[in-house]
């Protein structure tokens, strides 16, 4: 005998939000909140009900994993003809844009192949003006140059053009810091030279590879503006500078831009990585609109946790306004604050 699966029906909000017509559109969606069923019910509503073509829908996920996921449960519902919708990651995106428009298109240098190419050429980058890369090149390599290099290119950085500031033993520039900066701005055109000469390219020259072409080239810019007509974009709060350039080239000009944008700025933890919440913060400013549809009645945890977590985020100088509750039954024992 079959089981049928029970048919989850949105609550109140989050209709709202599946609901909304094709036009710009901010989601605030706390933990919990049934985030991923209204993408994934927001991309069936925009093709059953407003007959928009699959192929003009992009979708951006934070991991491939969680884009393989989400294409598979709209496939699951509406069958083959949403195959031609792209879902993706930012990387992802952009290594098809380059794949798709450009014929001399290298292969992917991954990270742990990326420094094993450093180590293997270690000495032919001496000089140095920093005293501790040399004493220790495997440090170097992954806590300073592949951190470095990633983190400039998420932020559209050119090294070369970079100052260094004055250092002092005081201050939070040291003459070794200093010295470094000033490796690092003298080795980024050697590795760039090193994997053009293999024809490869990483992570972080994708985003920036895709960017510059959709700069130069208007004809591809508004071939690939023309294709993706909708945009919708999850883990907002994650987003880079690179990532929203690449993002802001996409819906530009456009006579209606029609980006839907799911985010949550709680849950803002990849500085380290390039992320920059500001733009979340700052959503009508960067875009020009302002329309916002909060998510906040978390299915993940009871009212006493969430009562905590807003009172937690309350110690956040800056926040979005957004409070969340719950309906579910407080079974946990009470709660302990421990201080150190």
């Amino acid at each position: 005998m079959e089981i049928q699966k029970k048919k989850l029906s949105p609550n109140n909000k989050q209709r709202s939000a599946i609901e909304h017509p094709p036009a710009p559109l901010m989601i605030l969606a706390g933990a919990g909140t049934g985030k991923t069923f209204t993408l994934e019910n927001r991309i069936i509503y925009l093709i059953e009900h407003y007959n928009v073509d699959p192929q003009h829908i992009l979708a951006i996920t934070y991991t491939e994993k969680a884009a393989k996921e989400l294409k598979n449960r709209i496939i699951d519902h509406l069958g083959p003809k949403v195959y031609s919708m792209t879902v993706s990651t930012f990387h992802s995106l952009c290594f098809k844009i380059l794949k798709e428009y450009d014929n001399s298109l290298p292969q992917l240098l991954d990270q742990s192949e990326a420094i094993h190419m450093f180590l293997e050429r270690f000495d032919q980058l001496e000089p140095f003006a920093s005293d501790e890369f040399p004493l220790d090149p495997q440090r170097a390599v992954t806590e300073s140059f592949i951190p470095f290099f990633n983190r400039t290119r998420d932020e559209l950085i050119d090294p070369a053009t970079m100052d260094v500031p004055t250092p002092s033993e005081e201050g939070p520039i040291t003459p070794e810091i200093a010295n470094q900066i000033m490796d690092l701005k003298r080795i980024f055109p050697l590795f760039q030279s090193w994997k053009k000469e293999i024809n490869v390219v990483d992570y972080g020259d994708m985003i920036l590879s895709a960017y510059t072409m959709l700069s130069t080239d208007s004809d591809l810019l508004k071939s690939v503006q023309d294709q993706y007509r909708h945009i919708i974009v999850d883990e907002f709060q994650d987003i880079s500078i690179a990532r929203y350039r690449m993002l802001k080239s996409l819906i530009d000009k456009k006579p209606v831009c029609k980006l839907y944008v799911v985010g949550d700025d709680w849950q803002s933890i990849y500085k380290f990585s390039g992320s920059d919440v500001s733009i979340l913060y700052d959503f009508s400013n960067y875009f020009g609109f302002t329309k916002k549809q909060n998510l906040t009645k978390t299915f993940r945890f009871n009212q006493k946790l969430a009562e905590i977590s807003n009172k937690f985020i309350l110690k956040n100088d800056r926040q979005l306004d957004k409070e969340m509750y719950s309906n579910k039954d407080d079974k946990t024992e009470p709660i302990k604050f421990i201080s150190k």
